[in-house]
């Protein structure tokens, strides 16, 4: 939160598309009196001595001195679905990732994986393409690296994450049959784990390029030499001189903390699919649950049946064939 000279306070919200117009009405009953909109505004609303904004983007900002502006925030917030960040001067919103001289407010992409230490499930990889705007907003519903929300949160900040790109955002998933394909193949070729991801990585990119999106860069986690990115790219792409960088912790940029939670999210949702089908719940990691339900499901329906469910080139593997 923000003080003016005049104690005027601001705070700043995301309001999903679905709740925009209940919103309004809300603000209407209780007697907020609109006025003309300016640019990029959808509504402006008057109550009191506060007053709040709604942009196209869906971010609405209210603004005006105590206790007009507490009582406009009661009346905002009790609408379900709308998401506040109220920005705290002693936690500024993340900069640029450690280590580089990048802005996440610069139009780029953002890649991440999930499910890549889990024994059960697909290996699933996001591109997110964010600009000055998107990421903003994904600031301030809330977006930061999957590993450090729960799975309910995951689940909502995705439905925003999809809702606030508006198709720039792309999605490769490996289910374990194909993903045990490729990484017995990639091993016969002398190659590992790292040739695999750099192949969805590269996937996601070029889907999103495709979009025709022009980011100034390309930002990821550092997995391995990210050659075995840039030697996938298309011609075109490598030809465009866009910059890939790889880094320890690049979750800390915006595009790629959106992109993994959309790829945790798609690994959840098979999880989840693929457990009510067999009846089964399909733990994550790779605990002793884990092996216990895998000897599970092999008792149930053969060893070759492991392949639709689980990455078999796993050591847990070792466990779950020990008697």
């Amino acid at each position: 939160m923000s003080e003016q000279g005049d104690s005027r306070a601001t705070v700043t919200y995301f309001v999903p598309a679905a709740e925009r117009q209940r919103l309004r009405d809300v603000l209407t009953k209780a007697s907020a009196a609109e006025s003309p909109a300016g640019p990029y505004e959808a509504w402006r609303a008057r109550w009191r001595q506060a007053t709040a904004i709604l942009y196209e983007s869906g971010k609405l900002v209210i603004s005006g001195p105590p206790p007009a502006f507490e009582d406009l925030r009661s009346i905002v917030e009790s609408v379900p679905g709308v998401a506040v960040r109220t920005k705290n001067p002693a936690k500024p919103d993340p900069g640029p990732p450690p280590g580089t001289n990048v802005s996440e407010l610069e139009p780029h992409i953002g890649t991440d994986e999930a499910g890549k230490g889990d024994f059960f499930g697909p290996l699933c990889t996001a591109g997110v393409y964010v600009d000055a705007r998107t990421a903003e907003i994904l600031r301030t519903v809330g977006v930061r690296d999957s590993k450090t929300v729960n799975d309910p949160t995951v689940r909502s900040l995705a439905r925003q994450i999809r809702e606030v790109t508006d198709g720039k955002a792309a999605l490769t998933v490996v289910a374990p049959r194909r993903y045990n394909e490729l990484y017995k193949q990639m091993r016969s070729e002398g190659k590992n784990l790292n040739t695999l991801l750099a192949w969805t990585h590269t996937r996601v990119i070029e889907d999103l390029i495709k979009t025709g999106v022009r980011p100034k860069f390309i930002l990821s986690d550092q997995f391995g030499d990210k050659r075995y990115i840039e030697q996938r790219l298309l011609a075109e792409t490598r030809q465009s001189g866009i910059p890939l960088i790889q880094m320890p912790r690049a979750e800390a940029d915006v595009a790629v903390a959106a992109a993994s939670i959309l790829a945790r999210d798609a690994f959840l949702g098979w999880l989840e699919r693929t457990s009510k089908a067999l009846g089964v719940t399909l733990p994550k990691g790779a605990s002793l649950q884990v092996i216990e339900t895998a000897k599970l499901l092999v008792q149930r329906s053969g060893l070759e049946s492991l392949n639709e469910y689980a990455k078999t080139s796993f050591k847990t593997m070792d466990k779950v064939l020990a008697t």
